[in-house]
Formats: C-alpha cells, structure tokens, sequence
C-alpha cells in the first residue's frame, strides 16, 4: 500500500519514513538502510536555509554510488571506509522501531515555523535507529550527533544514546543517559519503559516496577511496559500477576501501529 501510494507522491517524507519502518520490520536492516536514501533526498527540498542544505550536502548523502548490495560505504562521514553486511540483531526489544516521531515532538516543542529543522532530525533519527538494529554503532553515533547539532537539549538525543551505549553493554552509562531523557521530559514513555526493563536487568525490582508503572499510567497501550511488568512478576513468583500482564502486552502489541497515529494529523 505504501509503495502504492508513494507512486503518485514520491516525495512525501512521512510515507518514505513508514517505508523504511515496514521494511525493517518485514525484510530487516538491509532493505531499510537502501531505501533510507530516499528518505534524505526529498528533504532537500523542504530546506528553507542554504545553511541547512550545506550541513546536509556536507555530512551524508548516500547516493547510489555509495550504496552497493550488501555493504555501504559512509565515505562522507571520515576517513574510515566502513563497509558493513547485514548482521541480525537479537535480545530484547531495544532498538526494534523508533518509539516516537521525532519530528512531532520537536514541532510540539518549538513550533511548526521550525519544522524543516523537524524532519531533517527524524530522518537522522530513523537511520540512526536502522543503524542501530544492524549494530552498525558507530554511524548510529554520527547520526544522532547530527541531531544534536540541531536540538542539543532534546530529551530524545539523550534516549537514543543510552540506547547505543545499551547496544555497546554499558549499562551504567545507559542508565545514566535514560535518566537524563526523563529529567528533561518526564513524560517520554520509552525512556521510563527502558528504564524499567533496565532495572530489571540491574536486579533494582523497586525502581523497575515504578518506571514500568508510570509508563502504563502516561500510555495504558505500550505493550511493553505490560511485558516488561509481566517479567518482574514472574521473577518476582508472581505467575497470575505475570500471566495477566503478558495477556495484556500480547492484546496491546496485536494492534500497536507502526508508527503513532498522531502523525498523521499534520504531515499527510
């Protein structure tokens, strides 16, 4: 439906941004990070400022020259030549799909006289994110510095790092990180849902049923807060507890949209 539709508006940014997501999902990393070229091309033209465009121009643009089948070649990000085939990504949920749309939250927060800055950052976000999946760390790392670049006290910079720094095994690190996404937006869910999946991990069941709860009570959908609830209960010898927690993840998750419906309200 979306290659469908994408025929008659090939350079609509938010229908480019769910391709990749799909194929993430369906076909994995490899298929996204092809098409994740067709995502920054369009949003030249959203650029207001030639300075936007030389940062873009300037940083990476993988066009086809640069992508081969099978490997990828950053070579305007250093002089390291990374090639990189696809790798499976395996473990806990970290890192499966961006948990929110970038973009609707910066424009929530700045307003939507700054929205090209807006999709330039959600584009960074979802490479950096397909990145990530494919454990390609290191350019997960530079995409989100771009971010950065942009909105340097964005709670979602601070989240996508500890997610790198999760990916790399530093969990105290990660923690730290998450902690600082919800000191400057307590109300961000993945953060409070990593949190608590990462308390879990630490052997913290207080701190991980508060973050895990909270998460629940901002979003009763997020499926994997439920989940992560129902494995503290079962650690914990709570299996009715669990087994309902895990019911409740397994209805939520059954109906969960790739990506938030909210964004449909302005970018469609």
């Amino acid at each position: 439906m979306v290659t469908l539709t994408l025929i008659n508006y090939p350079d609509n940014l938010n229908l480019l941004i769910t391709k990749v997501m799909l194929e993430r999902r369906v076909h994995g990393g490899h298929n996204a990070l092809v098409t994740c070229k067709e995502v920054l091309l369009p949003l030249l033209e959203k650029l207001s400022t030639s300075t936007s465009k030389e940062m873009l121009d300037q940083t990476y643009l993988p066009y086809s020259d640069q992508w081969t089948s099978g490997k990828f070649q950053l070579t305007q990000w250093s002089d390291r030549m990374s090639t990189h085939t696809t790798a499976s990504f395996t473990g806990s949920t970290i890192g499966t799909l961006p948990a929110e749309s970038l973009c609707e939250s910066i424009d929530s927060a700045i307003g939507c006289d700054q929205s090209n800055w807006g999709y330039q950052a959600e584009v960074w976000y979802t490479i950096a994110d397909v990145f990530l999946s494919e454990e390609m760390i290191s350019d997960a790392q530079k995409c989100v510095d771009e971010i950065k670049q942009l909105f340097p006290l964005s709670h979602l910079v601070s989240y996508m790092n500890a997610r790198i720094r999760e990916t790399e095994g530093n969990q105290k690190e990660a923690e730290q990180q998450y902690i600082n996404a919800v000191t400057l937006t307590p109300l961000h869910v993945p953060s409070l849902v990593a949190l608590g999946r990462l308390q879990i991990e630490l052997d913290k069941p207080i701190l991980a049923e508060h973050y895990l709860v909270e998460a629940t009570h901002l979003k009763p959908a997020e499926y994997e807060a439920w989940h992560y609830l129902g494995v503290l209960h079962q650690r914990q010898g709570c299996h009715q507890k669990a087994a309902d927690c895990f019911l409740t993840a397994l209805r939520f998750e059954s109906s969960a949209p790739v990506r938030p419906y909210s964004v449909l309200k302005w970018k469609l």
